[in-house]
């Protein structure tokens, strides 16, 4: 229960300055930034309560480097793909950076693990609706930026965003 508490205190601080940050200006609730601020304002506020919290962990066998515990990414990407398979929700943080120390010690973590990510599950709120993305043009080049391959098809039927696109 205490590294629960611990995660939900630091994801609240982190939330409360990227708000007073003024990050995401929007004076309409109905946008698609308002929406978003909402949904994290509703996340946050119920952090204590998520059913489940994973702390994937690397255990080191060298020297730390820059991209240290990127290997365990893929993993949580299938943990998160399973999760939403059978209808629940999750979300990937770094809210763990707030408490790193304490919740080694309180998990009595050797000292060769590395916490890689916090990972939430649990049923959501609403729906997960349809995946959306952007287009591949927007996001795969080849020989320089913004040069889309011709292999880079959207399949039929993709859903996109609505959100910005990628500058070229």
């Amino acid at each position: 229960m205490r590294a629960r508490q611990l995660l939900a205190e630091g994801a609240a601080e982190l939330w409360r300055h990227k708000r007073a940050a003024d990050e995401f200006p929007t004076t309409d609730p109905t946008s698609p930034t308002g929406r978003m601020l909402a949904s994290m304002d509703t996340y946050v506020s119920g952090f204590a309560a998520v059913p489940v919290i994973v702390l994937p962990c690397l255990l080191r066998y060298r020297d730390p480097t820059p991209t240290e515990g990127a290997s365990v990414y893929p993993a949580v990407q299938n943990l998160l793909l399973g999760a939403r398979a059978v209808g629940l929700g999750g979300a990937i943080t770094m809210f763990h950076r707030t408490c790193e120390a304490e919740l080694v010690n309180l998990l009595e973590l050797p000292d060769s693990a590395f916490i890689s990510a916090t990972v939430t599950l649990g049923v959501p709120a609403g729906n997960h609706g349809p995946v959306r993305r952007k287009p591949l043009a927007d996001l795969v080049f080849e020989d320089g930026w913004g040069a889309s391959p011709t292999w880079a098809v959207d399949p039929e039927g993709t859903r996109f965003t609505s959100g910005p696109r990628s500058s070229r």
